[in-house]
This record gives structure tokens, sequence and C-alpha cells, in this order.
């Protein structure tokens, strides 16, 4: 009988790049990630996180037991998941220890968590990947972490806004700041051979039938990455790793 679906094992060795392991001959197989809010390219395992990159346990059977006693939290809501996908800019708390961290890129496009304190613990920064006109003629934007929200009609695609987390069930996406992507903006490559480093947009360059580029500065650095590349992010955003 023929096989359906897709499979549910993945080999260490064939682990995305984004996943900071460093010895993947360490073993055979590693956790799939669930299908979820973020690409199967671009995302930790919540176990993998929590055992392989934070070491905050030593097996798996530690995270089991952590995420059933609902001690993990991502962007302000418990996961019991082990194979839940963190992305970039998620931030992961370790509700006993009190300690949060938030997800972003190193040179090598890999995935790492840099630990955030205070209210910077209970915000994120997400992009706009698309813009839709709802009922009554409300707007509704996805962002890039899966999310559906109402919005401004100012907010384009390509921007990016802060959202503070509630306490309250009922409202955990709350828009504090809008990030417009425009010369001047600071912005976070996520990908290509210079992710990771923090630049200031010069101009955007739109190509017909094919991807847009962007100029951009870093000090007195100027280059083209691809303009889906860049995720705007605060002035005051630093990536300590």
């Amino acid at each position: 009988m023929a096989k359906r679906g897709g499979c549910v094992h993945l080999k260490r060795i064939a682990a995305p790049k984004a996943i900071p392991i460093s010895d993947k001959k360490a073993a055979t197989w590693i956790l799939r990630p669930s299908p979820g809010p973020h690409s199967k390219d671009r995302n930790i395992p919540l176990g993998v996180l929590l055992r392989d990159v934070l070491g905050a346990v030593k097996s798996m059977r530690e995270v089991k037991r952590i995420l059933k006693l609902r001690f993990v939290q991502v962007d302000g809501i418990v996961r019991v998941d082990e194979k839940f996908p963190v992305g970039i800019m998620d931030v992961v708390t370790l509700v006993p220890e009190k300690k949060s961290y938030r997800l972003v890129v190193d040179w090598k496009g890999r995935l790492v968590p840099m630990e955030v304190k205070g209210d910077a613990a209970k915000e994120k920064t997400a992009k706009v990947m698309g813009k839709q006109t709802v009922k009554k003629g409300k707007i509704s934007i996805t962002l890039n972490d899966g999310r559906n929200i109402l919005a401004d009609k100012h907010i384009n695609v390509g921007d990016s806004v802060i959202m503070k987390f509630s306490e309250s069930a009922k409202d955990k996406t709350k828009i504090i700041e809008h990030l417009k992507l425009q010369p001047g903006a600071r912005c976070l490559i996520s990908e290509g051979k210079h992710a990771g480093s923090l630049v200031d947009l010069k101009q955007i360059i739109k190509r017909k039938g094919k991807k847009s580029e962007a100029i951009v500065s870093a000090g007195d650095d100027e280059f083209i990455t691809v303009s889906d590349y860049l995720l705007v992010v605060g002035k005051d955003f630093e990536v300590k790793i």
C-alpha cells in the first residue's frame, strides 16, 4: 500500500541551518516541528530550543514535564507541545526562572536566543506579510508569526508593528507602535549573506518580474540586499548574543 502523508521524522544531519546545534552527528534524530506560524526552514521546535540551545533541561522527558506543568510561554501564551515552532522575534519565557529570551538571527542565519528583561520581555516586533479588507470595511493584517489582527489602514505590507502582550486572554495582540518601511528606517536583515546585520534603509529598488532590492548602510559600509529580507525594528533595538 502506498505511503500517505509527509514524513514525521527528521534526521539531525538534515536539520535546517536555522537551528543552532553544534554537532549534527551527536545523535541520529531531532524533533520535526509541528505545522505552525513559521516555515519549516525558519524555526526551532520548542523542545530543541529548551534542551539543545538554552540548556534549560537535560532530556526530552524533562522538556515534556515542564511543558505539561505550563511553565513555558511563547509570546505570552502557554505552550505544551514540544514540537511547537518558534521563529524570529518570538519571546520564550521560562515562568519559574522569570527569564525571557527573544529569538534573533546571527551572522550565519541561525536563530539564536537573546535574553530580554523588563518591558522588552512583554513586547514583540512582527512584520506585516499581508493586508486585506474584512467585514464592515475594517482592515486586517497578517503578520509573519501567523496572526491576523485588525489594524489601521495606514499600515502596509513590509511595515512592522510592535505588540504588547496582555495578561488578559481577551487581548493578546495589542499594537502599540507602527514602524514604517521607508528611507531612514532601522532594519534587521533576517536572511542572506548579511543575515543578523542591523542596517539603515536608504532606498528600495523595485524590479519588474523580480524581487525588489534595497540599498542599505551599516556604518560606512553600503550594500544591496533583497527587500524581503528586511525586518523594520525600533531605533533602540540591539542584538546582544
